[in-house]
């Protein structure tokens, strides 16, 4: 019997090999790019119409535009009203989903193989022709409206959207939520939607994704039936506003009397998706805070039980996105809580991280990696990413190896040059007659007064 020595930790396996399925390309008439990745073990068909833009293209003072369309697409067409569209996709047994992120719309639908051409053309049928009923504009914009009133009476909403205010300020879109404000959304009309689908959803700038069990014999026919007659509409949409620089670290507070926590964001507008450093932040964010296991949780949670959680992210967009510390935190502990997530970020700046951290981040990450590619809707959501940002084909492919090798000098390069913790704003939500005391004394940095809108009060 083969004796193990159970003091030590067995060597890594080496990297495992990732391929996707071939990936084909074409072309419609009109411009609208097709990609396919041909899967048939099972009788299924995912398509993701992806349309660069999203919220980012919204009109400057309304905020919300672009997420209100996409939830009217469904509202009626030219050739269905609503009650029929749902009723096409329960027989046809499909799934719709049409959504606005910040940087894109996504238009997708799941189908059985055998009724692929249906379900395809109701897809192109919603997004072309599109009528956004009165009716509907208004039933939807309500609902929109209430949504945003029951986001006011959450803390942790509340902290983050007025932290991204203080980030980007009043005009650059990624200071608002996609879903937008009370006074934006009351200022959208019907007319605004129309406005925005005609500059927005243009062939010329979208990439239909198709993933399962078709051929692209078939699909390609199918596809510039049902979608040749989409032309380009009006100018395009802007260019997105320089990204505003950190000023001076302030504290903003925003009152919730009687708050038995309060709800803490941090950080300050970081990176965009293309940065070379993707793959050394990604692994030093998950020392950081990107796991159980990270510093700021087991510091904040495990050791000094100021939270049931805390977190750091990257939100790696078309622009640079913001860093962010968040969690909440008990009330009495909020000046220590801020203090701790300073010193955690401020420790890793200036000195890395360990050779056991960067093993387990790594090990982590590459993981679980596979877990995303196990159906044909998970595959067209990890091809979006390479339409919407422009990733080299092969980005997949090399991902396993891309994070293996980031070394322990790569990280600590990273964190050299990309935690900032003197441009750190930090907003929080709480009794401000419990907590303000304890955050002057902190002294890091000038203490401002918020509404609950993220505006300065006074």
């Amino acid at each position: 019997m083969m004796q193990v020595d159970r003091s030590q930790l067995p060597a890594p396996l080496p990297v495992p090999e990732f391929r996707l399925a071939s990936l084909q390309k074409a072309e419609l008439s009109n411009r609208l790019k097709v990609w396919l990745i041909e899967r048939h073990a099972l009788p299924q068909i995912a398509v993701s119409l992806v349309m660069p833009g999203g919220a980012s293209n919204d009109p400057r003072m309304k905020s919300g535009v672009a997420m209100l369309t996409a939830d009217l697409l469904e509202s009626g067409t030219t050739t269905h009203n609503i009650l029929q569209i749902a009723e096409r996709l329960e027989f046809l047994g499909s799934s719709l989903s049409i959504t606005a992120g910040a940087d894109a719309t996504f238009a997708s639908i799941v189908s059985l193989t055998r009724c692929a051409g249906e379900s395809i053309e109701l897809l192109s049928d919603v997004v072309i022709h599109p009528i956004f009923p009165a009716t509907e504009f208004e039933r939807v914009r309500a609902r929109h409206l209430t949504a945003i009133l029951q986001r006011k009476d959450r803390p942790g909403n509340i902290a983050t959207l007025a932290f991204l205010r203080q980030l980007y300020g009043d005009v650059h879109p990624y200071a608002f939520d996609g879903s937008g404000t009370e006074h934006s959304i009351k200022a959208i009309t019907r007319d605004d939607v129309l406005g925005y689908h005609n500059s927005n959803y243009r062939p010329d700038d979208a990439t239909l994704i198709a993933v399962g069990d078709i051929s692209m014999n078939r699909l390609l026919p199918l596809l510039e039936e049902l979608f040749s007659s989409w032309k380009m509409g009006g100018a395009g949409p802007p260019g997105l506003l320089e990204t505003p620089t950190p000023g001076i670290r302030s504290v903003y507070l925003i009152d919730k009397q009687e708050a038995p926590q309060s709800e803490i964001r941090m950080g300050y507008p970081a990176l965009p998706r293309s940065t070379p450093d993707y793959f050394a932040v990604s692994v030093m964010n998950r020392i950081l805070g990107g796991q159980f296991s990270s510093r700021i949780n087991l510091n904040l949670r495990e050791r000094r039980g100021y939270t049931y959680g805390a977190r750091s992210s990257f939100a790696f967009m078309k622009h640079p996105g913001p860093f962010m510390v968040s969690g909440a935190f008990v009330t009495s502990k909020t000046d220590s809580a801020v203090e701790q997530v300073l010193a955690e970020v401020e420790s890793m700046h200036k000195e890395g991280v360990t050779e056991s951290e960067l093993f387990f981040s790594k090990t982590g990450l590459m993981g679980s990696f596979p877990l995303s590619f196990e159906s044909n809707s998970q595959i067209a959501g990890a091809l979006q990413s390479l339409v919407l940002y422009g990733l080299p084909e092969d980005y997949y492919d090399s991902y396993l190896l891309n994070v293996e090798r980031v070394s322990l000098g790569d990280v600590r390069t990273v964190a050299a040059r990309h935690l900032r913790p003197e441009d750190m704003s930090i907003v929080i939500v709480g009794d401000v007659s419990r907590i303000k005391e304890g955050l002057v004394r902190l002294r890091v940095g000038e203490i401002v007064p918020l509404n609950s809108e993220g505006e300065r009060v006074g």
